[in-house]
């Protein structure tokens, strides 16, 4: 159970502007950035390989309410880029993580049930 504070802030930070556009509000990027507990309990990660080579991670047991839920990803998504930059090991997802902090933008490149989609938040505040 996603605790209620958060909840709110989720609910007040993240805005759907249209199919795959979102804005978050920097304060609640910030919080959520600096709770890794918090985006790790929200899903389960795992890398995922394609032929053989790292293809990013897949989301699976996304919980309702939580931040993957409200920003549009779904079971099953395999986050491959985000801003241009490939996740293929958790040392790029780590790198690409510091990098979020300061961005006014972030695109995320997703694969959903074999099409690729892209997902656009604009960080406001």
């Amino acid at each position: 159970q996603l605790n209620t504070e958060l909840g709110k802030d989720l609910d007040t930070g993240i805005k759907k502007q249209a199919d795959g556009r979102y804005t978050i509000q920097r304060q609640l990027l910030d919080k959520l950035l600096s709770d890794t507990n918090v985006l790790a309990r929200s899903a389960r990660i795992v890398p995922s390989v394609i032929d053989g080579k790292p293809s990013g991670f897949k989301l699976y047991a996304i919980r309702p309410g939580s931040v993957y839920d409200k920003i549009g990803l779904q079971n099953g998504d395999t986050v491959r880029a985000i801003n241009g930059n490939e996740i293929t090991s958790p040392d790029r997802a780590l790198e690409v993580y510091t990098k979020l902090r300061s961005a006014s933008h972030i695109n995320v490149s997703v694969l959903r049930r074999g099409k690729d989609q892209t997902y656009d938040y604009t960080i406001t505040g």
